[in-house]
């Protein structure tokens, strides 16, 4: 065991220096580079040397192939880790290709030079094992990729503010369609703005949890007979959104988003407006009491 300690030594110092010369440019980019530096030895020393001993208790008896079975192994179980780590497994794939080439290195130095004459052949089978972890990653990641999935149903001829607020005690959980979670946009008075025009907004308020993932949201206009026209992108602007804590509770998730049927374009898909602007931040105020 002892003789895996260089391999996993070396492997995260080559990760850290890395990180550590680019970072003597940057601000805070020293002090990042040690923290990969910690990574790398928790992952190199907890994980990687487990790996390597397991890798090599598999191919002992082997003789022709052991090279390529051993890095398919130290690949594999590094790949492994995006079940836990996710997006961080790609370090995980390094780390263990370095570890694996570093070991294999040790193993054989001093040997005789016909030893190295496949070693190109055993470096296109590491980068290709790699290569496949790499695509192994990434079809997981699109396979599990979460996404927000909700329509929202706007009074038609609305424009204006809207917010949703989620995990609210006592609220209705959202109705479905489908895969998508479904917002009916109610529209009230703010009292701070009335008289002003710019008093009605729109709001909801749900004990459903708010989605996160990648933006796959709808917006319709929906008349007073149910008829759905879809909102253009470029009649929405995202406001952002937060969450409020309260003692003792979950906190309340709230989203905003500004809509309009008069004004749409780039600027107002990008910016949104000054006025509306102003209302968000006057509902903001008038719901952060609760």
């Amino acid at each position: 065991m002892f003789e895996k300690l260089k391999p996993a030594t070396y492997s995260s110092l080559i990760i850290f220096s890395f990180f550590f010369i680019p970072g003597l440019l940057e601000e805070g980019g020293i002090w990042f580079s040690f923290i990969v530096l910690l990574y790398a030895m928790a992952g190199n020393f907890l994980y990687g040397i487990p790996v390597s001993l397991i890798s090599d208790f598999l191919t002992k008896r082997l003789d022709k192939g052991r090279f390529f079975v051993a890095a398919g192994v130290h690949i594999l179980l590094g790949f492994a880790t995006v079940f836990v780590i996710e997006g961080f497994a790609l370090f995980a794939v390094i780390c263990a290709a370095l570890f694996f080439g570093l070991d294999e290195w040790q193993k054989n130095r001093g040997q005789a030079g016909k030893q190295r004459r496949g070693l190109l052949i055993k470096g296109g089978a590491v980068l290709g094992f790699v290569v496949l972890a790499l695509i192994g990653m990434n079809v997981h990641g699109e396979l599990t990729e979460e996404e927000t999935n909700t329509i929202y149903l706007i009074p038609e001829g609305f424009e204006g503010s809207i917010a949703v607020y989620y995990n609210v005690p006592g609220k209705p959980p959202l109705k479905t369609e489908g895969e998508f979670a479904v917002v009916p946009i109610n529209i009230e008075i703010l009292p701070s703005l009335e008289g002003t025009n710019m008093e009605k907004y729109g709001v909801y308020q749900t004990s459903t949890e708010a989605s996160s993932g990648t933006v796959t949201d709808r917006f319709y206009y929906e008349d007073e007979f149910g008829n759905r026209t879809e909102v253009d992108r470029y009649c929405i602007h995202n406001s952002g959104g937060g969450a409020s804590y309260e003692s003792g509770s979950e906190p309340l998730q709230y989203n905003t988003f500004q809509v309009t049927n008069s004004q749409c374009g780039e600027e107002f898909y990008l910016d949104g407006r000054d006025l509306y602007d102003i209302q968000t931040s006057e509902i903001d105020k008038y719901w952060s009491g609760w």
